[in-house]
């Protein structure tokens, strides 16, 4: 009888045991969710890599459910300006930002070389150039997550008929980056925001722009300018960063998600952007653009001249991006 009695209190005493790390194990899974602020370089409808930011916010919503991480876009210039992103992030004021690289060279120099890459995503995690990139946003206290916009090039944009890629006598509208591009060509720059470029074609103080893909009828840019000038070059070099210790206080299975959530994003980001190329050239030219391209010889000599300056141009921010060179530019 009294062993009866034992067995019972020790019987009772393991179920409140089982119950009680039940609820602990659901306590503990609900205060490790995981909301994460996300800011974006550009106003939503005015993606530049589109559909990638939209398509980041529901695949970690969606995918993110099984190890409780979800994302809340909190904004985009309105919030803080462009340029003024990364260090935003370094702070931790965000947690993660949808940004260019060419945003944030005052930040980290190497950056510009992304948009030389000539290698795809996926290749670039094999190859060691998702490695490298990441060591170098890692020392300004940043995760390197994703490349967002490899399926699509840089493009000319221009109000006059020329055939040739020479640019004597032409005003371009320029940022930073197309620098390089200039005095090669023979053009004039005048720097402006992206904001400004309908005003300044409008009124004739440019006579074109190159932008980051085709897509500048949310920009109204096609109304303005009436041809699309020769072949596309370099990779638009949107992509994804994190407060790295934000990224480092997540679990090791949050970690391992995520990465595989970037991993299937590069290449669905990919493969919309390459359809959407395509679609939007068609628009734009039913809508009455015209598409300028170059002979054979020309087309050739102007995307080799790209490069050429470009890594010229990025070697000499930091010389460090000869490594990153070595990896992925193809046969340059």
């Amino acid at each position: 009888m009294k062993s009866r009695k034992t067995l019972s209190v020790i019987l009772c005493a393991l179920v409140i045991m089982i119950s009680l790390f039940a609820l602990g194990r659901e306590g503990l899974a609900a205060s490790s969710a995981v909301e994460l602020k996300l800011w974006s370089g550009w106003p939503a409808k005015m993606d530049p890599a589109k559909p990638a930011l939209q398509m980041l916010i529901d695949m970690i919503n969606e995918k993110g459910k099984a190890v409780h991480v979800s994302v809340k876009y909190i904004g985009g210039p309105e919030v803080f300006g462009p340029t003024q992103g990364c260090e935003s992030l370094q702070k931790g004021i965000v947690d993660m930002a949808y940004t260019a690289a060419a945003y944030n060279m005052g930040v980290i120099p190497e950056v510009d070389a992304m948009k030389l890459m000539e290698t795809l995503p996926w290749e670039d995690r094999k190859n060691g150039a998702f490695d490298l990139l990441n060591k170098w946003h890692n020392e300004k206290n940043l995760e390197h997550l994703a490349r967002a916009s490899a399926g699509q090039g840089f493009q000319g944009y221009l109000r006059e008929n020329i055939t040739k890629p020479d640019l004597k006598g032409i005003t371009m509208r320029v940022s930073p980056i197309y620098v390089p591009l200039i005095n090669a060509l023979g053009a004039k720059a005048v720097a402006t925001d992206g904001g400004e470029v309908y005003t300044a074609l409008e009124r004739g103080t440019v006579q074109g722009f190159w932008w980051g893909g085709r897509e500048i009828r949310t920009w109204g840019w096609n109304e303005v300018c009436k041809y699309i000038w020769g072949p596309p070059f370099w990779t638009v070099d949107v992509y994804v960063l994190m407060n790295k210790k934000k990224w480092d206080s997540l679990s090791a299975e949050q970690r391992k998600a995520l990465t595989e959530i970037f991993k299937e994003y590069e290449k669905k980001a990919y493969d919309a952007q390459v359809s959407l190329q395509d679609e939007i050239t068609k628009d734009l030219l039913a809508k009455g653009m015209k598409e300028i391209k170059f002979s054979p010889e020309d087309e050739k000599w102007y995307i080799n001249m790209a490069y050429t300056e470009g890594w010229k141009a990025a070697l000499q921010k930091s010389a460090r991006v000869e490594e990153l060179k070595k990896i992925v530019a193809k046969g340059r």
